[in-house]
């Protein structure tokens, strides 16, 4: 099994799209690739703490152990 990298794309697909800002970036995009490269937390998506999020939230952190 070849071990395959980490795109930005595949952190951008868990995030919920709501292009809020309140994580401090523009939209879901700039975060995942603030995330991609250790800049941010996931802690600061705020719509990431809720709920409904929870299975986005634990694949996004799985995705960042990776790198």
């Amino acid at each position: 099994m070849v071990d395959q990298e980490i795109s930005v794309f595949d952190i951008y697909e868990y995030l919920p799209h709501s292009n809020c800002g309140n994580c401090g970036e523009n939209n879901c995009m700039a975060l995942a690739q603030k995330l991609l490269e250790g800049k941010k937390t996931i802690g600061g998506c705020a719509p990431l703490r809720e709920d409904i999020f929870e299975n986005n939230r634990k694949k996004i952190q799985d995705l960042i152990k990776q790198l």
